[in-house]
């Protein structure tokens, strides 16, 4: 009870600008998540495979890659307004053409632009958050947006795994492509519905001063040598999951022969654990600090990554993924906070452009990576060989978290 009331007091003190994102979040989360569920799926149905699918991942997160540091300019120059409607409004009307093709070419040429626009949107989101927040509230803003959409995923998964027996009940004589189809109606009249809520958002006085006086900034030592070693930490994680997090739903469906409707509860039930850590991250940063408390999931997450590589019950497997998910899940408003707070106001902006280039592009190797891994033969392949090679690399990221700043011989993170 305690945890709400303290949320429930923090979003009372959010001004307008913050609870219109949250409520995007809130509709755009519910969409996306019957959207995401679903599109591996009808890839599969299409006829293409997880070699396919890889590559289609990889081009997306090159294009978030290769548009980062140029959307981070865009977006200061014409404002967070701006670059959150352009941004979203882009990436609906590309998830309409992906569920309208198999074409290779065609599906390649989306999903490079779908990270491209999905690059600017976020390009303004941290900055957004930060400049309509105080220091008091900050962390819970990003508690609070990532619970918002964890909420509405659970939702979305639970609708996109039922929906398609529903639909088939009335529609008996519509073929697996045509419901998946029919079904992403749905989920794209609620992702545009969301852009409704960005156009109530209004450019603050702070940010638009920034915007004015907006100039390159050469970045302290200080600032560099911060924004190297997070991006160590990070980038291990990101070439890690990668490996197997855009395939968890076809890693069910073909390791255990699971459903529609029991993928949609298993991924819920990740989300509502999710949630609930999440929740009581910021409790946990304030009485281990926040460095610690990352340490911490990261070290909790990895006998439940092995045991996911190794287990044949298809109940088992997917718990083990869902706390995984949870204990990884839990400190990423953590590290988002520990990453704005630790570098020069004037470098924010240039700095997530980077972040954002360096983990686009190591998602894109990774993708491709996977791809190539889970389809192949021999001793070192399939999906027990990719989520191996997760299992090494946040093993590897909290050793580093672990070196840079919280050894003796840590990075110092004062100003």
């Amino acid at each position: 009870m305690g945890i709400w009331l303290d949320y429930r007091k923090h979003y009372r003190s959010y001004n307008t600008n913050i609870r219109a994102l949250l409520w995007h979040y809130c509709l755009w989360q519910l969409g996306a998540a019957i959207y995401g569920l679903l599109f591996p799926l009808y890839l599969l149905a299409g006829g293409l495979d997880e070699q396919v699918m890889g590559g289609l991942f990889a081009l997306s997160t090159l294009g978030s890659a290769l548009t980062a540091l140029p959307a981070g300019v865009v977006a200061d120059r014409i404002g967070r307004k701006r670059s959150f409607i352009i941004g979203a409004v882009a990436l609906v009307v590309i998830a309409i053409l992906r569920v309208s093709t198999f074409s290779v070419p065609f599906l390649r040429a989306l999903h490079f632009a779908d990270g491209a626009f999905l690059m600017l949107f976020m390009a303004s989101a941290a900055p957004f958050i930060a400049e309509n927040t105080t220091t008091e509230n900050r962390m819970h803003a990003f508690s609070l947006g990532a619970m918002v959409m964890l909420g509405a995923g659970i939702i979305g998964n639970l609708f996109g795994g039922a929906l398609p027996r529903f639909v088939g009940i009335f529609l008996p004589a519509v073929n697996e492509i045509g419901l998946y189809r029919i079904i992403f109606v749905l989920a794209l009249l609620l992702m545009a519905s969301a852009c409704l809520f960005l156009w109530r958002i209004v450019d603050t006085e702070k940010e638009q001063k920034a915007v004015d006086a907006k100039k390159w900034v050469l970045p302290s030592a200080r600032d560099m040598g911060f924004l190297w070693r997070y991006m160590v930490c990070a980038g291990l994680i990101a070439l890690g999951a990668t490996h197997f997090m855009p395939f968890a739903t076809p890693f069910f469906r073909r390791t255990f022969a699971a459903t529609t409707g029991q993928l949609g509860i298993v991924m819920s039930l990740t989300q509502l654990t999710v949630l609930v850590a999440t929740a009581i991250a910021p409790s946990l940063a304030v009485k281990w600090q926040p460095v610690p408390a990352i340490i911490f999931t990261r070290i909790i997450s990895l006998p439940l990554l092995l045991g996911i590589s190794t287990v044949t019950s298809f109940p088992v497997a997917g718990g083990l993924f869902m706390l995984r998910s949870a204990f990884m899940q839990m400190s990423m408003p953590l590290e988002t906070n520990f990453f704005v707070s630790h570098l020069s106001p004037q470098f924010r902006a240039t700095a997530n452009g980077i972040n954002n280039m360096v983990m686009s592009g190591t998602r894109a190797v990774a993708s491709y990576s996977a791809g190539i891994i889970i389809t192949s033969t021999g001793a070192f392949s399939g999906y027990p060989a990719a989520i191996q090679v997760m299992l090494i690399c946040y093993a590897l990221s909290t050793f580093f978290w672990w070196l840079f700043f919280a050894s003796p011989r840590r990075f110092k993170l004062g100003a």
